[in-house]
């Protein structure tokens, strides 16, 4: 049986690990628009900051030839047809399959596409995006950036760049940052902190109008307020597109039941999966590592004949890279709001029929594992939230593993 994967991100790279490991000996070619060995996207914002790439490989720069792989790189697949069991690329290879793992990843979406044409605009999504920015920046000798996306991704290349040395600003369209990962209030107590803590200047409810270019290159950009701001850099960090067109014929996902099975002969995983949500949200595109990683396992698992459903996604994120404070949060925020909150944290959970339905966690991370195992669990916690949330020293899961009180409450 010849397998095929399309994309050689962390769903790809971990379901032919798992493959290889669980005895599968057959041909495997992995397509993948980059040139590059299977690596991490959590790892880009590190480089970008200019610390080592020794990480950013996560299952090593010899991965094919290691787990005995035909790598096509530097091909995009631009179109998969189902019943003759084969793909094309731009370039005009085809290639047959009999078994087809769609895991082709997503890529930024620009607002203003033609922004690309300016020397100095760059998306920030892939490995090569990243390598780009950093090379312009050595050989231009970058000193001040511009960052449109107040987002999870658009805040990460932010304090990246703050933390390489750069000037930052920050273009965000809406009045508060982190706008789909918190609530209002969490929101605007997180966007506060930034601004009182990062060394970025944040332009907020506003939008870029209009690019100031010469000869080509990249000077500064102005805001619809008329506000002009000098950068050689701008990074656009407004979206994602997954990139499911070659299989569907549209960009918005490719939806796949608990087998993660488009058809007999094509399973989907990654940033291109619809997948439901494991506790109580929508089905939806829930594109992070873990996701990825658990539903390549439950694919390979059926290949070397296993039965393994795929148990649901989670919205769980975390933002805490080159940051003094983490921003955490998860599910959904409706239902009976418990909170804590001082000036150095806000500390959100949301109830329902007295189980954790959404929570949010800004100011330290030392409560996240425990929130995090009683939100997946269902265990029922109204009549304690209010006392783990006000647990300052972070003791409240050793002591209930104990059958202790509830640590005093120590503001």
């Amino acid at each position: 049986m010849k397998i095929v994967t399309v994309g050689t991100g962390m769903a790809a790279a971990e379901f032919v690990q798992q493959l290889r490991l669980g005895g599968f000996d057959d041909e495997i070619v992995m397509l993948s628009d980059e040139p590059h060995a299977p690596y991490s996207p959590c790892v880009i914002p590190y480089l970008l900051a200019g610390e080592p790439p020794n990480n950013v490989y996560w299952k090593g720069r010899d991965f094919y030839q290691r787990y005995r792989i035909t790598a096509r790189l530097n091909e995009t697949v631009v179109k998969i047809d189902r019943e003759q069991g084969r793909l094309r690329t731009a370039s005009g290879l085809v290639e047959g399959y009999d078994k087809l793992f769609f895991a082709a990843g997503s890529r930024s979406w620009f607002p203003r596409p033609e922004w690309l044409g300016v020397e100095g605009v760059f998306g920030f999504k892939t490995l090569s995006d990243m390598q780009a920015i950093d090379r312009y920046i050595e050989e231009q000798a970058v000193r001040r950036a511009v960052v449109v996306g107040g987002g999870f991704i658009g805040l990460d290349a932010a304090l990246a760049l703050r933390h390489r040395g750069l000037q930052v600003s920050l273009v965000h369209c809406h009045e508060r940052l982190l706008e789909r990962m918190t609530d209002a209030d969490g929101g605007r107590f997180a966007t506060d902190q930034l601004k009182q803590r990062s060394g970025i200047a944040f332009h907020m409810s506003a939008e870029v109008a209009s690019l100031d270019s010469r000869n080509g290159q990249l000077h500064g950009v102005r805001l619809q307020s008329g506000t002009a701001i000098e950068a050689s850099l701008l990074i656009v960090a407004t979206g994602f597109k997954p990139n499911s067109a070659a299989l569907t014929g549209v960009e918005g996902g490719v939806a796949v039941g608990d087998d993660l099975l488009a058809d007999p002969r094509v399973l989907v995983a990654g940033d291109v999966a619809v997948t439901r949500h494991a506790i109580s949200g929508p089905d939806g595109l829930y594109a992070t590592a873990p996701n990825a990683i658990a539903q390549a396992r439950v694919a390979a698992a059926n290949i070397l004949g296993g039965n393994e459903r795929y148990a649901g996604s989670l919205n769980a994120n975390i933002l805490r890279k080159h940051l003094d404070f983490p921003v955490v949060s998860a599910g959904l925020f409706e239902g009976e709001a418990v909170t804590f909150t001082n000036d150095r944290l806000f500390r959100r959970v949301y109830l329902q029929d007295g189980r954790i339905h959404g929570y949010i966690l800004v100011g330290d991370s030392r409560l996240a594992g425990y929130i995090y195992n009683l939100y997946v669990s269902r265990e029922s916690v109204a009549a304690n939230i209010a006392g783990i949330l006000a647990d300052i020293r972070g003791e409240s899961y050793y002591r209930s593993l104990m059958d202790l009180a509830p640590a005093a409450i120590n503001c």
